[in-house]
């Protein structure tokens, strides 16, 4: 079996990335849910626990950062957010000039530029990849692509992806470096999603290999069309079925047989780009069923009718209760 690795730079990176995306995810959402959501992430690995307490102590130096470092964060947004994650990262990035990264992170490797693309809330959308190959992003997906003489790699470092891999003359390998582990497209077309604390690959043409962060002792996990599988960092589900529910999304649908409620509601709030609570009462509701993301106002009143529940709009988003 060919053989994958990653570097523990590359590592750092997309752990830092993760964190900084939750830094600014809580200042601008203070709400219960995205509070557990943060702490299920947290928990979930010592790498993210390690990546919160860098970003936490970077954000605390803004009060005696240097003139250049300042100005970068008094400079406004593209868009209206009260602290948005590309001040942050450029924050960042002006710690590292400015000389103060070395006191956070390891002195990393000389990489290929990262060409980063993001969708907004509620946004799909697809981008061609310097290989001929196509990435379709879902909402609040952020992806960073870097190529070059060596090798071919797509950093996720949030929301989801359907890939289907280009030819390569160079025979560069090609992955998919995420926060939970490391996918090897073989020549393929496939999903991978990640929630808060786990992700999941799907592979829906030819096969994948996906290796977790924490387990290079292990072999890596070979999936072929028709599976897919769940994991995180430390680990990796069995391999089961997939459905054509896995890369429903790119097609504006979420498809859900006899799903629990709470994780549909996460689910759906994922590819829609819109909130959605569950009443603690309402965890044990569960749901089948067809739904549009693109139109979450009726998907969710058509799911409140089916479950005799009650679906209501909010600040953020949307609640379900009793």
């Amino acid at each position: 079996m060919p053989e994958m690795s990653v570097s523990q730079a590359e590592l750092e990176d997309l752990h830092l990335e993760a964190a900084a995306d939750w830094f600014v995810s809580l200042s601008e959402e203070g709400s219960a849910e995205a509070r557990r959501r943060w702490q299920a992430w947290h928990d979930a690995a010592p790498a993210h626990q390690q990546a919160w307490e860098k970003v936490e102590r970077l954000q605390s130096l803004l009060a005696g950062a240097p003139l250049q470092a300042s100005h970068v964060l008094r400079q406004p947004s593209r868009k209206p957010e009260r602290k948005s994650r590309r001040q942050l990262m450029s924050f960042i990035g002006v710690a590292f000039a400015a000389g103060m990264g070395s006191v956070f992170l390891p002195t990393a490797p000389q990489r290929p530029a990262t060409r980063w693309i993001a969708t907004a809330r509620g946004e799909r959308r697809s981008v061609t990849l310097p290989d001929g190959g196509r990435v379709w992003l879902s909402s609040g997906t952020r992806i960073g692509i870097a190529y070059d003489g060596q090798h071919r790699d797509i950093y996720l470092a949030q929301g989801a992806l359907q890939l289907t891999s280009g030819s390569d003359l160079r025979r560069r390998p090609l992955r998919i470096l995420s926060r939970d582990g490391v996918v090897r497209p073989l020549g393929t077309r496939l999903t991978v999603t990640q929630f808060a604390a786990h992700s999941v690959l799907a592979v829906q043409e030819h096969a994948a290999e996906v290796l977790t962060h924490n387990g290079h002792d292990d072999p890596a996990v070979r999936l072929k069309a028709g599976q897919r599988v769940r994991f995180s960092s430390s680990a990796c589900g069995r391999v089961h079925n997939s459905s054509f529910g896995d890369d429903a999304w790119t097609r504006g649908l979420l498809m859900a047989m006899d799903l629990p409620l709470p994780e549909f509601a996460a689910q759906f709030a994922l590819y829609s780009g819109q909130s959605v609570e569950v009443a603690p009462a309402l965890a044990s509701r569960r749901v089948s069923g067809t739904y549009q993301i693109d139109a979450p106002g009726r998907s969710l009143q058509t799911l409140a009718d089916v479950l005799a529940i009650r679906a209501e709009r909010t600040e953020m988003g949307w609640r379900l209760r009793p």
